[in-house]
């Protein structure tokens, strides 16, 4: 097998791009190739890795991750000494393979497409290092902030007094409840629930009493133009505004949410619109996700530093959801699920490859290694404010209010008295999620349930990269080998691949 490199790069002083192809052995395309007659010289050492961890290695939830290594081509001769001059950091690369140096171009399949980072030179090699696709998206959420400039009245802005210059503007996803908006203009009493645009505000309460709604306007103008009554409230939602009618006597309130109707407001939709267009996705998973799990959820962002990435991680979190990129570079998503289905491939026992350790059967890296849990505890409807008892003790709120403003989480508990009675050591286990109602939160918590009440098994394998080359995380494997129970075969989910492209060999994570 060959391994081929084709590299993007601009000339930092000319700015007239280049492209630069190498290979792990003498490649030419033909004259009717596209690009034709494309030279790639034999000077690719190593071509690097590409990790790829639905939750990290060995997890079964938590954060995706994705490990890269580097392209290591050979510059014993110093005649590569001039990519120094060139700035190849967030441009492409495309890595191939073909299986012979006469193999026809177009039988190429594809290792990888990436993004690289920086080059450094030992004096023998030149090393390039990819990037890990994850970055891309761990940049800012909220790029706006406050001008601070709100300082008296009568203003056509609202952007807050000095106290709030170069504040980040608050955010939100979906649904969220008992939000303490913000100040942005004293003199006016205007607030912003988030600087995106709403579908509604509601359950405005001062202090825990209840606001009456007025009008929506449409712009900010109109909003301060609006006479608005004690003890009422106006919305401007295309700016995540509201005005009140006289200033809060108390902490100011509100459940708010973002997205035309409750369907738009699933996780898998949320987490979409999160991504915008910054990266390439796979949008037939984030339908299948939605139809696998349509509840409504929500995230409200505050006046803080947040990135893309943890905002769509923390929302794919309340249905067991990965966000990962394939080796094309989009983006797909999935959740965790018991093995099921069709397998796209079975790894049998003269399939592996032994490299001295033999077949891995190997705890998973969750809390008590993947012991069984005994019960399973989801946390749904966060309060993003709180209030005490004696915040309330002379406000004349309804019962339930009272109730739900004093906890910061609703939770609910499902347990498996079986599986306590068979492992005394058996876990409990904590999630939380930003579902809005506890029927959704209930039915995640069966669902979890049903996964880790019994105890799950990890293995390693190791093969031929190209008997692999098609299984992506989170694909369906049979595991028919003659060790731990395995001889008739067993469904497996793959956690993840960390595949070497130099010793043409792939590592499987798989969890059963």
């Amino acid at each position: 097998m060959i391994i081929l490199v084709e590299i993007d790069a601009v000339d930092e002083t000319t700015g007239a791009a280049e492209t630069l192809r190498f290979g792990s052995k003498p490649y030419t395309t033909e004259p009717g190739d596209t690009p034709a007659n494309a030279v790639f010289r034999s000077r690719l050492k190593d071509p690097g890795n590409f990790e790829r961890h639905l939750f990290g290695e060995g997890r079964t939830y938590g954060s995706s991750e994705v490990g890269v290594g580097e392209v290591v081509l050979n510059n014993a001769d110093g005649k590569l000494d001039g990519i120094e001059r060139l700035a190849l950091d967030g441009r492409a690369i495309r890595i191939w393979s073909v299986k012979r140096s006469n193999s026809p171009w177009a039988s190429r399949e594809t290792v990888l497409i990436g993004t690289m980072d920086l080059a450094s030179f030992n004096g023998r090699d030149v090393q390039i290092r990819l990037m890990d696709r994850l970055e891309l998206l761990r940049e800012a959420i909220q790029p706006l902030a406050y001008l601070g400039t709100t300082i008296n009245g009568g203003l056509t802005v609202a952007e807050g007094n000095v106290d709030l210059k170069d504040v980040k503007k608050p955010m939100l996803f979906g649904r969220a409840l008992s939000i303490a908006p913000v100040m942005v203009d004293q003199f006016d009493n205007v607030y912003q629930v988030a600087s995106n645009a709403l579908a509604l505000i509601e359950n405005v309460r001062d202090g825990g009493v209840k606001l009456q709604a007025s009008q929506d306007y449409p712009t900010l103008a109109a909003l301060k133009a609006a006479t608005v009554a004690a003890g009422q409230y106006a919305t401007c939602l295309a700016l995540g505004l509201l005005r009140t009618g006289l200033r809060p006597d108390g902490t100011l309130t509100l459940d708010a949410a973002e997205g035309a109707t409750a369907a738009d407001r699933s996780t898998a939709r949320v987490s979409r619109r999160i991504l915008g267009s910054l990266v390439p996705v796979d949008e037939a998973s984030f339908d299948a996700l939605h139809a696998a799990n349509p509840a409504e959820c929500g995230l409200w962002i505050s006046q803080g530093e947040t990135t893309v990435l943890a905002a769509a991680t923390t929302i794919l979190a309340s249905v067991g959801g990965w966000l990962l990129p394939d080796r094309f570079g989009v983006f797909v998503t999935g959740r965790l699920e018991l093995p099921a289905g069709v397998p796209v491939t079975v790894l049998t026992r003269n399939r592996i490859i032994d490299r001295g350790e033999g077949f891995a059967r190997l705890p998973t890296e969750d809390t008590g290694e993947g012991m069984a849990a005994k019960s399973l505890t989801v946390r749904f409807g966060r309060a993003y404010t709180t209030f005490s008892e004696s915040d309330l003790k002379e406000v004349a709120s309804d019962d339930a209010f009272r109730t739900f403003a004093k906890e910061e989480w609703r939770q609910v508990k499902v347990e498996a008295p079986e599986t306590a009675a068979l492992h005394p050591r058996a876990i409990e286990m904590l999630f939380e999620t930003c579902f809005v109602q506890e029927a959704d939160a209930r039915a995640e918590a069966d669902r979890l349930l049903a996964i880790y009440r019994v105890t799950r098994r990890r293995f390693q394998i190791v093969q031929a990269s190209q008997t692999v080359a098609h299984v992506e995380p989170g694909a369906c494997v049979t595991l028919q080998v003659n060790r731990y129970g395995l001889d008739e075969g067993r469904l497996a989910r793959v956690l993840g691949i960390a595949p070497t492209y130099g010793t043409n060999l792939t590592t499987l994570d798989v969890w059963a």
